[in-house]
């Protein structure tokens, strides 16, 4: 194949021998004099026609590196690029002693803008996103796309840790500001993962794998950007080990349930109870959810774990049923459970060999567990809702799920997260949300339970707003069965076939 370089010689040598070729003739006639002004003539014609195609050349050659090591379309460092950046910092770090840092950076939702508005508009997101990045940063920061909507950033001296948050949160509030496309204003959101040189890694690959191991846990806590914490990374030693017993744990039966109650806010008797589950470990003591739940849902744990929760709240419930304590029980499922079409059979077949009533259990499920997979999440609970199974979204108004699209499904029951209703109190924002959601609940004939309830004021105004049912601290925190039986039976109880919000 031709190249500019070939291309440029074949035409020099071509002039050449014409050249040649009329010189011999004119010497051979006698006119030498002609036949030198001739020679120096073509001489200097290709000598800058030469050095024009090496100029030409070089910048062929500056355009071709720069392509290898931008993206073409914000023209910021690649992960070539990015990834030799990264590594010369951290040689300058080891001789000075000083620290550096690595951002990752993902927008949120951008597949939403791609799909409703177009795919011009979503370059036109990511090419403002480079920018804005850029003009945020130190001139000596680097940024870089490194693929799709992640973008990272290298922060190659700190002066202290909490440098590498303050430019996260910096950076996001950069990109929060919307965009204006064809009339449209384009929210922007980003999460982002912090890894610190060398206390996460000491080379670039460790750095960016712990940035992003920092950015969707972030994601998941809605934390909007986090540092990396080895205790939450699945494929570290200690996380790998716990695993191994997590997996042992449920085997031998080291889960246990503690029950929280929930309440009716006009006459404070007791609805019902949520399970949840606690993990008696042999070492650790007693690990709360928190520590666990997010490695089995990342390592299929999560359902034998859930199914064992089921069998253990419902063996409890038949408990107090034979007692003459009809409590509805509450489960919390995760969205891997939801995903399981073979759910429903394990349910129906686990309340059949206890002889429970469906109208016992209530299954609670976040915003985010059903926009995860809507459509099959759907069927889930479609086929639990004829089964007669309570259904409740937990945790309303911290995802991301469509008002129209929650009509669609087979909810009975809307929880206020328990951040706004703690705050509701002292923060305006908090309390319209908890105003909003309550009105919203029974505009759609749904119950409402407000959790996080700690005070009484709370309880008071909660119930003047007309909110049906609460749980919290101030009401009872979580107790093993005893415990939790004892309470109930010095309290009021709403027998659960005429009410149950378990």
């Amino acid at each position: 194949m031709d190249t500019p370089k070939r291309t440029s010689y074949r035409k020099s040598a071509v002039a050449l021998a014409i050249a040649a070729i009329i010189v011999g003739l004119l010497w051979s006639q006698g006119h030498l004099q002609i036949a030198l002004i001739v020679l120096s003539f073509v001489s200097l014609t290709v000598l800058i026609s030469s050095t024009l195609s090496i100029a030409t050349l070089r910048e062929q050659v500056s355009d071709n590196e720069f392509a290898a090591l931008h993206d073409p379309l914000t023209e910021l460092p690649n992960r070539l690029l990015f990834h030799d950046r990264v590594h010369q910092a951290l040689l300058a770090a080891r001789r000075t002693g000083s620290r550096a840092a690595v951002i990752l950076l993902d927008i949120d939702r951008f597949k939403e803008i791609n799909d409703s508005l177009g795919h011009h508009t979503g370059d036109l997101v990511l090419y403002e996103v480079g920018r804005r990045l850029t003009e945020t940063l130190r001139v000596s920061d680097s940024v870089a796309r490194l693929s799709g909507d992640e973008f990272a950033v290298l922060l190659p001296r700190l002066d202290d840790d909490l440098s590498a948050a303050a430019a996260a949160a910096k950076v996001r509030e950069a990109l929060a500001v919307p965009l204006a496309v064809d009339g449209l204003d384009v929210e922007m959101e980003a999460t982002a993962g912090i890894a610190l040189y060398p206390d996460h890694g000491e080379d670039p690959e460790s750095l960016l794998r712990h940035a992003e191991v920092a950015m969707y846990n972030a994601k998941e806590s809605h934390a909007g950007y986090e540092l990396y914490a080895a205790a939450r990374d699945e494929f570290s030693p200690s996380r790998l080990r716990l695993v191994g017993e997590l997996r042992s744990g449920i085997t031998r039966g080291e889960l246990e349930l503690h029950y929280q109650p929930k309440v009716r806010l006009n006459d404070k008797t007791v609805v019902g109870v949520e399970a949840l589950v606690r993990w008696q470990h042999p070492e650790h003591g007693l690990m709360s959810p928190d520590k666990f739940i997010p490695l089995a849902e990342h390592t299929g744990l999560i359902r034998p774990l859930t199914l064992q929760v089921l069998a253990a709240a419902l063996d409890q419930c038949a408990d107090w049923r034979s007692k003459g304590l009809e409590l509805g029980v509450a489960v919390n499922l995760s969205p891997r459970n939801l995903m399981d079409p073979d759910l429903p059979r394990q349910i129906k077949q686990l309340l059949e060999e206890r002889n429970l009533p469906p109208k016992l259990l209530e299954l609670e499920i976040t915003e985010n567990t059903i926009m995860s997979d809507p459509k099959r999440a759907r069927e889930v609970l479609m086929r639990l809702d004829a089964m007669r199974v309570w259904l409740a979204v937990d945790d309303f108004g911290t995802g991301y799920s469509s008002l129209a699209y929650l009509k669609q499904l087979p909810v009975t029951t809307l929880k206020v997260d328990r951040s706004f209703v703690m705050s509701m109190e002292s923060d305006e924002d908090d309390a319209v949300i908890v105003r909003s959601t309550i009105a919203l609940g029974r505009n759609l004939g749904l119950r409402v339970v407000a959790e996080g309830v700690e005070s009484e004021s709370a309880l008071n105004e909660l119930r003047d707003l007309g909110c049906d049912f609460a749980q919290g601290y101030h009401l009872s925190r979580p107790l093993p069965a005893a415990e939790l039986e004892q309470w109930v039976r010095g309290r009021p109880l709403t027998h659960a076939a005429e009410e149950s919000v378990a």
